[in-house]
């Protein structure tokens, strides 16, 4: 039975001066209260649908500390299990990813469909009273939603939904992220560059103050770069702006989408013509240009765990209050010449993967943060950059579909 946390939450927050205490990244207490909070009584992410595309597919994932399983059963369904037997609680799956009709505990044998009914027990002949049922101990089904293919998880019987969880605004940040492709669907399939940082998981999040000191060697490639139109993609600098938007809910976003004037242009080759005739064809002209300057990123971080910043999903994992993963997923786009695709590919390795030009450099300064907030003078950091900026924005140079309507920057 967990006991309610007795954490003043109130009193690490000086809001009114900008001031933050350390222990909202170094507490344990406070660690637990965010599991439980915002991980085991909401909406978690889970997984995209693409990702199990067959009947019997299965990857294994987490709920903050909960184990579940995102499956297909053998008609092709979607459940979303407990890892758990219903005997002694031994886990029933250890892989992370495969194709099972069935799912058996080692422990002592109990066998269960892949969509969670119970259909084995050895020696049960006299063991069990005589109205034991099988039908009354299948694996615990999560409750589920999608939205566009992205699976969410809630451990909790609240009676909030999906829908208000991520609001009108988090669901705009996935459409235009699905938009990037013509179809209007993403492919998730490509595995992921998996990183483990010894830190709180808060500081991995949507800081744009950081990234011309923290990244210089990559804008000095990308301006390099630019000067010579060497590469097929070209992105906005920092200078050129960004608004740290507010969506609702906990959301946010670094939304650079209205002063993409650059932005991304595609190359002048038969591939990239394809490309932009199809998304011409499927959106018009106007909302075509839109998105394929935006390269379809939003750039938001959807509460608790999902990140939007094309062409990457990125998944985070709490460990303890100092250790936390970090999953990076290449989204591919349905519809599109294998050219595109592959771009976005070697661009989540360039930036991402273990010698990449933005990842390792983050990686380092999260690091450096948990160190510094663990040195307990003067424990109170100020935050306060830009709040007496914020003000209420009606989103009016973003295309009506995907426009985040009076929310404040």
């Amino acid at each position: 039975m967990q006991t309610q946390s007795t954490v003043d939450v109130h009193g690490l927050l000086r809001l009114d001066e900008g001031l933050v205490h350390s222990d909202v990244y170094t507490s344990p207490e406070i660690f637990d209260l965010e599991i439980r909070k915002l991980f085991h009584e909401g909406w978690v992410f889970i997984g995209h649908e693409t990702e199990i595309p067959n009947p019997g597919d299965y990857v294994l994932r987490t709920i903050g500390k909960q184990s579940v399983i995102m499956n297909r059963d053998s008609r092709g369904k979607l459940h979303l299990l407990l890892n758990r037997c219903r005997h002694r609680a031994n886990s029933v799956c250890q892989y992370s990813e495969g194709n099972a009709a069935k799912f058996q505990c080692s422990y002592h044998g109990w066998t269960y469909q892949n969509s969670g009914e119970l259909v084995g027990i050895p020696y049960q002949e006299g063991a069990y009273p005589a109205d034991f049922s099988m039908k009354d101990y299948p694996l615990v089904s999560v409750r589920m939603e999608t939205y566009r293919g992205f699976i969410w998880g809630n451990l909790s019987d609240s009676d909030v939904s999906l829908d208000s969880h991520l609001g009108e605004n988090g669901k705009k940040a996935v459409d235009l992220f699905c938009d990037a492709s013509p179809e209007g669907e993403i492919l998730v399939r490509q595995g992921c560059n998996k990183t483990r940082i010894y830190a709180n998981w808060k500081f991995q999040g949507g800081d744009g103050y950081h990234t011309p000191f923290t990244h210089q060697a990559n804008f000095a490639v990308m301006r390099a770069k630019r000067a010579g139109r060497k590469q097929s993609l070209v992105r906005g600098s920092m200078e050129e702006g960004w608004i740290s938007r507010d969506m609702g809910n906990g959301h946010y976003c670094l939304d650079s989408r209205s002063v993409q004037t650059q932005g991304v242009r595609l190359p002048d080759s038969p591939w990239a013509k394809k490309y932009r005739d199809s998304m011409v064809q499927a959106y018009g002209p106007e909302r075509a240009d839109f998105i394929i300057r935006a390269n379809g990123n939003p750039h938001s971080i959807l509460m608790p765990n999902l990140q939007l910043l094309s062409p990457d999903i990125r998944v985070i994992k709490p460990i303890a209050v100092d250790v936390f993963d970090v999953y990076f997923y290449c989204a591919f786009l349905k519809g599109v010449p294998d050219e595109v695709n592959e771009m976005r590919l070697r661009d989540t390795e360039d930036r991402m993967g273990p010698a990449g030009s933005i990842n390792p450099d983050d990686v380092d300064m999260f690091e450096r943060n948990q160190f510094g907030m663990q040195q307990t003078a003067s424990p109170w950091k100020y935050m306060a950059r830009g709040m007496t900026r914020q003000t209420i924005d009606d989103d009016h140079r973003t295309p009506e579909a995907y426009r985040m309507g009076n929310t404040l920057i």
